[in-house]
C-alpha cells in the first residue's frame, strides 16, 4: 500500500470513529428524553462535548473527538478531489455529490470548532436552537433572505430524502468490499445503516421543514434543530416511541459510523 494510501485510510477510519462517539452519545440522551422530558434540552451536540469533558480524562478523550471531527472534514472534501465522475452518473449528479462531499466538510469542520471551544472553556450561554433563530433572523435582514432560508430549508429536506434513499435502497454497502466480509459483519452493516439513516432521515426532514415554514411565515422562530425536532416528535400520538425509535437509529448510525471506521473502502 502507497504511503498516501494508508494516510488516506488514516484519515478516515479516525474520522468516523469521531462520528462514532458523537451519535451513539447523542442517541443515548434522546433515550434519556424518554424518561424524563427535560432532558431535550440536553440531546444536543453542545451537551455530548460537555458530558465527554466532564468524565475521568475527560479533556483529552475531547480533544481526541475534536481532532477526529476536523479530520472527518477533511476526508469529506479530499473525496471532493479524489472521487471520479461513474460512467452512470451525468454532470448534476457528479456536481450534486462534490456539493455534498463540500457541506458535509463544513458542518463537521463546525463541530470541531464548537468541540474546541468547549475544550477551552468559552462557553455560550445560547442553546443550538437559539443559534439556527439567530441565522434565521440574521438573513431575514435582507430582501434575499427569505429565499436563501426558503432555500437552505429544501436543501436540508433533499439531504433527508437522500438519507432516506440510502436506507430504502442499501446502496451505502457499495461502500465496503462486501465479498471479503463475513455473514455476520454483512448484516450488522445493513441493518445499522439502514436504522441510522433512516433516523437521520426523520430528523433532518423536520429541521428542512423549520426552516422552510420560518420563510414562509417571515418567523425567524420557526427555525429549529434537534431539539426542536424532539418536541415536534412528543407531541404526536406515541411521541415518546418515535423519540426512542430516533435514539435507538442515531446509536444504530454510530455504530454503522464503527464498521465504516473498520471495513469501508477509501482507496475509490
Amino acid at each position: 500500500m502507497e504511503p498516501s494510501s494508508k494516510w488516506k485510510k488514516l484519515t478516515a477510519r479516525v474520522g468516523y470513529s469521531a462520528k462514532t462517539v458523537m451519535y451513539v452519545m447523542l442517541g443515548a440522551f434522546i433515550l434519556t428524553s424518554v424518561v424524563n422530558t427535560l432532558n431535550r434540552e440536553k440531546a444536543s451536540q453542545s451537551h455530548v462535548f460537555i458530558t465527554l469533558k466532564q468524565q475521568p480524562l475527560g479533556q483529552v478523550f475531547l480533544a481526541i473527538l475534536v481532532v477526529g471531527l476536523a479530520c472527518y472534514a477533511f476526508w469529506r472534501w479530499l473525496q471532493i478531489v479524489i472521487t471520479e465522475k461513474s460512467n452512470d452518473d451525468n454532470i448534476f449528479v457528479h456536481f450534486i455529490n462534490k456539493l455534498f462531499f463540500f457541506i458535509s466538510g463544513a458542518f463537521y469542520l463546525v463541530a470541531a470548532y464548537a468541540g474546541g471551544k468547549t475544550l477551552l472553556e468559552v462557553r455560550s450561554s445560547e442553546s443550538s436552537q437559539d443559534n439556527e433563530k439567530r441565522i434565521s433572523e440574521f438573513l431575514m435582514q435582507y430582501e434575499w433572505g427569505l429565499l436563501l432560508v426558503a432555500a437552505i430549508g429544501l436543501c436540508i429536506i433533499i439531504f433527508a430524502i437522500v438519507q432516506f434513499k440510502h436506507a430504502f435502497t442499501s446502496d451505502f454497502l457499495d461502500k465496503f468490499s462486501m465479498s471479503s466480509l463475513s455473514v455476520f459483519v454483512k448484516r450488522c452493516i445493513k441493518i445499522t445503516g439502514r436504522l441510522g439513516y433512516t433516523a437521520r432521515g426523520l430528523v433532518y426532514c423536520l429541521v428542512g421543514c423549520f426552516f422552510v415554514i420560518a420563510a414562509l411565515l417571515s418567523n425567524p422562530s420557526e427555525a429549529g434543530g434537534l431539539q426542536k425536532a424532539l418536541e415536534i416528535l412528543m407531541e404526536q400520538p406515541f411521541g415518546p416511541y418515535l423519540i426512542a425509535g430516533v435514539g435507538v437509529g442515531f446509536i444504530m448510525f454510530g455504530l454503522y459510523c464503527a464498521l465504516e471506521a473498520r471495513y469501508r473502502k477509501v482507496d475509490e
